[in-house]
């Protein structure tokens, strides 16, 4: 996601639109995003503060992830705003990020605000039963019959004495 931003060098206070749509982006780059079900757009404005670039964006996408219990896909609507500030190489300071040329790279800045707002954990409806442990069906779709009795392992040795096909 290049900004091509050659003529605001030298123009103190000169402001440029920004309106970039990244079609292709890399799901797998993403953790626990499935795909992207739209491009990455980026409506803003960039503008030269005494030959700092001050990048003020909305973002916005969708995607898709997978339900944390039953693994069905969700969509999700993706919406954040970029606050960069950047500069020819030499300028040392933490939060303005250094580029050469009359090319601004937004990837790295798109790629942190879309991680940032990707949510923890996600439900494809809020009672999801998701999937059953025995045998993995999902049980939004219906019971399975498997049983699914939970025993506590501390007291495996002690089932055996309540075994009604053992003679005692």
């Amino acid at each position: 996601m290049l900004i091509a931003m050659a003529q605001l060098f030298g123009k103190k206070g000169a402001k440029m639109p920004v309106l970039l749509v990244e079609q292709n982006h890399e799901a797998s780059d993403y953790p626990d995003v499935v795909e992207f079900l739209q491009p990455v757009k980026i409506e803003g404005t960039l503008t030269n503060e005494d030959e700092i670039f001050v990048l003020e964006a909305k973002c916005a996408t969708e995607i898709a992830l997978e339900c944390s219990r039953c693994l069905a896909p969700v969509k999700q609507k993706i919406c954040f705003e970029l606050k960069e500030r950047f500069a020819h190489t030499g300028i040392e300071d933490e939060e303005t990020q250094t580029f050469s040329g009359d090319q601004i790279d937004l990837t790295v800045s798109v790629r942190r605000g879309i991680i940032e707002e990707l949510p923890m954990r996600v439900l494809c409806h809020e009672d999801c039963k998701g999937l059953c442990p025995a045998c993995g069906n999902n049980l939004n779709t219906g019971d399975c019959g498997c049983d699914t009795t939970e025993r506590d392992p501390r007291f495996a040795g002690l089932l055996g004495l309540f075994d009604e096909n053992e003679e005692v």
